[in-house]
């Protein structure tokens, strides 16, 4: 497959997905923005972007997350809460235990660390916090 050949194939996944993600938005901005990420982060997963799909939403505190990212160790996740709200959450092995895997802080749960904040936009880093 020549350079552009590859150039215009993309283009038109890309094209797909944003319209996937605005079908399914029902005219919200912020969700439609949430949604193409998720699937942007699907098709990175080796998904199908011909056949794609949105996966359940997992909800925190009536905040809507989809999973846009992970590593070895955490998590990210983008949400809403239908407001026009933008969320971003992350949830993976702590930062914040000693060498034995027992937390520094005595209400944690040992192992586990997850952070929601609201943000302003999903520009950036929103990754370990």
């Amino acid at each position: 497959m020549t350079k552009e050949k590859r150039r215009v194939a993309k283009e038109g996944v890309l094209g797909q997905l944003e319209k996937v993600a605005r079908d399914k938005s029902n005219s919200d901005p912020v969700l439609m923005e949430v949604l193409l990420m998720h699937l942007h982060y699907n098709w990175g997963k080796g998904r199908n972007p011909r056949t794609p799909w949105i996966d359940e939403p997992r909800v925190v505190n009536g905040v809507k997350f989809w999973r846009v990212g992970h590593n070895a160790l955490h998590e990210f996740y983008a949400g809403t809460d239908g407001n026009g709200r933008k969320f971003s959450r992350s949830v993976g092995e702590s930062c914040t235990i000693d060498i034995d895997g027992m937390p520094l802080e005595e209400d944690s749960i040992p192992g586990i660390d997850e952070n929601v904040s609201e943000v302003a936009d999903f520009n950036g880093y929103h990754g370990h916090f």
